[in-house]
């Protein structure tokens, strides 16, 4: 297994596993606005040929283990570390598989709890990405967590959050271990993304068996003019 792949993760999917939900070819590719903000680049040095495809007020999302610059056309609005994890010896905690399966039905309830909780940009349609569970209580989405980038051999758990009504009941713990139990059984290694400095969530993923792998860059680029909703994207930061 490649684990290099991780440095590139969004190109590695955008070529593989996620190749229907591509838009774009050669060293340039990103996935549907409302499916993911990500864009990949086979190299750093196709940033210019993206800045040269978007339009006014578009914005896309780089992730990089190095720090980029904007090219001629966009701004760098917001740049940002990521700590990366891989669980090569997932470690699920004992509970049952009986996460209730989200649909295309239930993105109003996703949206809703991802706003809140800002795990991540989450869209109208982030659920064909990969498969999303959650728990529900009291008639609301309580908790969630899904898949999201998926390069070759590896799959991402992501949007793990919890209303701040149901935190400190287990659901993050519960719907991690069964996003990566399903993952490992699919014969892949589960990885995911996470603020350095959220230091409860680490100590969670640590007992999960996700180990740090290295320190990600995140980069929101916006092509200056129109109207992108770049707030709306800041909200689910």
């Amino acid at each position: 297994m490649d684990i290099s792949i991780l440095d590139n993760p969004a190109w590695s999917a955008l070529t593989g596993r996620h190749a229907a939900l591509a838009i774009g070819d050669g060293p340039v590719l990103r996935y549907p606005a409302e499916v993911s903000p990500f864009a990949a680049l086979e190299a750093p040095s196709a940033l210019p040929i993206l800045a040269s495809r978007m339009h006014d007020g578009d914005t896309a999302v780089l992730w990089s283990p190095d720090a980029l610059e904007a090219p001629v056309g966009l701004d760098l609005v917001v740049r940002f570390p990521c700590l990366q994890m891989a669980a090569f010896d997932f470690r699920p905690a004992d509970v049952e598989d009986d996460a209730s399966a989200m649909t295309l039905d239930d993105v109003d309830d996703m949206i809703a709890l991802t706003t809140l909780t800002k795990p991540g940009p989450f869209g109208r349609r982030t659920v064909e990405m990969g498969s999303y569970i959650g728990v529900r209580a009291d008639g609301r989405l309580a908790a969630l967590a899904g898949e999201r980038m998926k390069p070759e051999g590896f799959t991402e758990i992501s949007a793990i959050c919890v209303h701040p009504d149901n935190q400190g009941q287990g659901h993050a713990r519960r719907l991690t271990s069964i996003m990566g139990r399903r993952i490992v059984a699919d014969g892949k290694v589960p990885f995911l993304n996470v603020l350095p400095d959220n230091r409860p969530a680490i100590t969670l993923y640590e007992s999960l068996g996700f180990r740090p792998r290295r320190l990600m860059q995140v980069h929101l680029f916006r092509r200056p003019g129109g109207d992108a909703g770049t707030d709306a994207f800041f909200s689910s930061l």
